[in-house]
Order: structure tokens, then sequence, then C-alpha cells
């Protein structure tokens, strides 16, 4: 009769998984992702702050700025203005690969209508929290993963 050692078995699973572990992207963290929401949500709440007590017209292009910003990161580093920041990356749950341009638009908006209906964004944090895999309701729905960037 064979018998394994345990011992012998964690060893060969460490090392096979410390080689698997490399290929896999590793998972952003709950607070980052908190955190970047925050980030966004105060950029955008302070641009239109400054923005609409200057005067109506300049609350538009206030409007206008933020939104340029992010489509500029999202078009140049396929990040938000925070998850650049934080050193996060959008990828498809699928490829695994970064996504498009304009899958991180229809993300984005997804994201907004969340936000605009208050108690699904709240949900969405929920699912976050709650996942093992980390991935909001945002996330489910348009089918990415956000990831911690590697250093290049």
């Amino acid at each position: 009769m064979l018998v394994e050692n345990p011992k012998d078995k964690k060893m060969q699973d460490a090392e096979f998984s410390s080689y698997s572990q490399a290929a896999q992207p590793v998972l952003a963290s709950r607070f980052k992702r908190w955190l970047a929401s925050l980030i966004n949500g105060v950029l955008l709440w302070g641009v239109l702050t400054i923005g609409f007590v200057l005067g109506d017209f300049t609350g538009l292009l206030s409007i206008l700025f933020y939104l340029g910003l992010q489509i500029y990161f999202m078009k140049t580093y396929g990040q938000s203005v925070a998850k650049h920041w934080l050193g996060l990356r959008v990828l498809d749950y699928q490829s695994q690969q970064p996504i498009s341009f304009g899958k991180y638009i229809g993300r984005e908006l997804v994201d907004l209508l969340l936000v605009w209906t208050s108690f699904l964004i709240v949900i969405s944090g929920i699912v976050a929290l709650v996942r093992d895999d980390r991935r909001s309701l945002t996330d489910l729905i348009v089918g990415t993963q956000v990831i911690q960037a590697t250093k290049s």
C-alpha cells in the first residue's frame, strides 16, 4: 500500500501554487477599490462645487472638465484617475486582458447608473465585500475584474 507523506504533498503544492500564482493577477484590495471610488467621487464633487460657486456657465464647464479628464485617463492609461493614482487595472474577466476604451466607458456608465439609484451602489459595494473574487455588481454586469497593476 502506498502512503503519501502530507508534508511532501504540501511542499509539492507550494511549489506548483507559487508558479501558478505568478501567472495570476493579484486582485485589488477591497480597501483600494473603495478608496478609488471615494477619490473619483470627491474629485467630481470638488470640480462641480468650484464650477457652480464661480457661476452657472462654469458649472457646465466643470462637468465637461471632469468628464474630459476621466476620458483622457481612460484612453491614455486604460484607468480612471483614481485607479491610475492607486495602481489598479480593470481586466476582462474571461480573457484576463485589459478592457477596451469602449468597454471602459460602458463600465463607467453602468457605475454611474448605480450611483444615481443610490441603493444599488450600496448593493454593489456589498457584493464586492462578500465575494471571494471581489467583483462588484458593476464588474458582474460588464464582465470585468479589478486587479493590482504590476510595476513595470
